[in-house]
Formats: C-alpha cells, sequence, structure tokens
C-alpha cells in the first residue's frame, strides 16, 4: 500500500504544494510584515517549498533507478547500493545547505579527527527533530562512511525514506515488545560482516528524549527492580536510559568493530513546532562530540556491556550540561538578522 498507493500521492501533493510555492511565500512575507522576527515565516515557508520539492525529486530519481537495475530485479546488487548510497548523499548535502541558509544552523564538531577506515558501530543519543538526518549527514559528506541504519517503523510512511532506505542495508523496528526478539537479531544480522567505510548506526534511548519519557523509563526500571540503574537513570537530565540487548547484538555480531558515541546539543531545544519558530534564525552553532573506542577495548559480556552503556551515557549527560544554551540567549530583537 505504502509503494502503490502512498508514494503516488505524496508524489502529487508535493508537485501541487511546489505549483502554489509562490502564493505561498508572499502571505508569508505578508504576515512578517506584522510578526516580530527575522523573516520567521518566509523561511518556514521555502523550506517546506524545498523539503517537498526534494520528496518529488528524489521519488522519481528512485523510481529511475528502479528501472535502471532491471525494473527492481539488480537494486540490491553492489553498484545498484553504489548508486543509491550516492543519491542519498547529494539529498543530504542540499537539505543541509537549505537549512543552513535559511536558519542558520551549524555544526561544529569538537575535537574532530580525521577520519580512519575500519568498521564502526555509532550508537548515539537521541533527541530533538533532524538528530538521525544530521547524524548521517556528517556521517556520510564529513567523514564518508556508508551507514547501515537502525530506525523506527513509522518512518517508513514517509515515501522518499521507505524507498531509499529499505533499498540499502538497513532495518526498521517498532516498540513491540512480542517481537523484541526478532528486532534484536536483525539488529546483529545488520551488524554483522562490515566493511572499512560501513558505520552501524543505532540509537540506544528507542526514543527522542523528553522529560516525560525519561521519568516514565526511570519507574519502569524501578518497577523491575533494577533500583540501581534507576538511580543512575535519576541522576542524568539529559538523556534516557540506554537499552543494552541492541548493541549488545551488534558488538556481539561485529567483534572487530571499534565503537563511536555521539553527543549533541541544541537538538533537545528545539522539541516543539513552537521552539523551533522562537528560535529562527538559530545563533548557536550545532555543537557535536564523537568519541572512538578500540574494539580491543570494548567490553564483550552482557552485565559489563550495560556498566559501560551506563558510564558513557552519564559522560554525554555531563557534556549535554555543559554544551546547553542559555535561556537568554534565545531572545531576539526583531530587526536583528543572522549571519
Amino acid at each position: 500500500m505504502r509503494r502503490l498507493v502512498v508514494a503516488p500521492l505524496v508524489l502529487l501533493i508535493c508537485v501541487a504544494l511546489v505549483m502554489i510555492s509562490p502564493v505561498v511565500v508572499v502571505a508569508a512575507a505578508v504576515v512578517d510584515l506584522f510578526v516580530p522576527g527575522n523573516w520567521r515565516a518566509v523561511r518556514m515557508v521555502l523550506f517546506g517549498t524545498i523539503f517537498v520539492f526534494m520528496e518529488a525529486a528524489g521519488l522519481v530519481a528512485l523510481f529511475v533507478l528502479w528501472v535502471r537495475f532491471g525494473f527492481g530485479v539488480r537494486v540490491e546488487t553492489a553498484r545498484a547500493q553504489d548508486v543509491h548510497y550516492r543519491l542519498m548523499t547529494v539529498y543530504l548535502m542540499l537539505m543541509y545547505r537549505a537549512v543552513g541558509r535559511l536558519f542558520g544552523l551549524r555544526i561544529h564538531i569538537e575535537r574532530r579527527q580525521a577520519p580512519r577506515p575500519g568498521p564502526v558501530l555509532v550508537f548515539s543519543r537521541h533527541a530533538g527533530p533532524g538528530n538521525s538526518l544530521m547524524l548521517i549527514g556528517t556521517m556520510m559528506i564529513a567523514f564518508n562512511r556508508r551507514p547501515r541504519i537502525v530506525m523506527l517503523a513509522k518512518l517508513q510512511w514517509d515515501p522518499l525514506f521507505d524507498t531509499m532506505f529499505n533499498r540499502l542495508p538497513n532495518r526498521f523496528i517498532s516498540h513491540d515488545k512480542g517481537k523484541s526478539d526478532h528486532y534484536v537479531a536483525a539488529i546483529g544480522d545488520l551488524a554483522a560482516n562490515l566493511g572499512d567505510q560501513d558505520a552501524f548506526v543505532l540509537f540506544p534511548e528507542g526514543r527522542d528524549f523528553t522529560q516525560r519519557l525519561r521519568l516514565r523509563a526511570i519507574e519502569y526500571l524501578r518497577a523491575k527492580g533494577f533500583d540501581r540503574h534507576a538511580d543512575r537513570a535519576q541522576s542524568m537530565l539529559h538523556v534516557l536510559p540506554p537499552r543494552h540487548r541492541g548493541p549488545l547484538a551488534a558488538i556481539t555480531r561485529a567483534p572487530e568493530a571499534d565503537v563511536v558515541f555521539v553527543a549533541h546539543s541544541v537538538l533537545e531545544e528545539l522539541g516543539t513546532l513552537k521552539e523551533v519558530w522562537r528560535r529562527i534564525p538559530i545563533s548557536h552553532s550545532i555543537d557535536a562530540r564523537y568519541w572512538r573506542i578500540p574494539a580491543d577495548e570494548v567490553p564483550r559480556s552482557e552485565e559489563d556491556v550495560i556498566e559501560w552503556l551506563y558510564s558513557w551515557w552519564e559522560q554525554i549527560d555531563e557534556w549535554v550540561e555543559e554544551h546547553k544554551v542559555p535561556e537568554r540567549s534565545v531572545a531576539r530583537s526583531p530587526g536583528r538578522e543572522s549571519s
């Protein structure tokens, strides 16, 4: 249904939206004349137009590639995957430029090191809109990596993501407890046989960070009798407690891989459309930090992996606390423009 019904419908809607976008941009400009801010409505409309145009263009490109590779018969060959990774890189690069130009978004990688070959398992915190695309784009553009991503199944309702990511070695999972063993096994399979430029990507928290989910996770740990872990989760104010089964499955199936932990700032401040609106254009760069742990320093037993993940998540929580954006920096004078 997604491929035969939703995708053509979304394509038609995107084309229609692009066609009427000039009228909407003019209307947004009129709104901005009476609303304080730095042309926020125009920026939002322009970004929305670029987004739907890229959605439509991506769907057309994927259909052309489907035909090119034998109407889907050869779509999983190495050649086809190379082409799809290049398409994905171009898409992310263009979206990055649009977000940078319209919203002033910049990414600063703290203590950035030169890329080194070798398989890696990437475990990142999960907070704020665009977190996944930011991380994937950084790895593909800045570090020349080919990601294998574990994502929530609901993302497949976006036809572009559904088609592109299902043609590449990725896995979509849900929070169905009845299928948790199946999903853990799928995570392990995805992490197996990584090449020198491959990067397995997993978000051990499982969901975008919110204070409500944080408190719920702490209550769950206490209800299960994991009081010590609940106490540690209570002390972490900016992250959810990490789930260990997925990382353990990946570590077990990829013993030769280094592990990379990722922290980032700012995006947790943009949890709602209201917050995004208030902060346009964004004056602070997104700070990110990558820690690469050699494979021979990665623990292997379940108990050691749990302890290790909690220790790293405590370190990530401290890093986020140190890089929080001061609330006073949110306020802007109506006429001030950000570079």
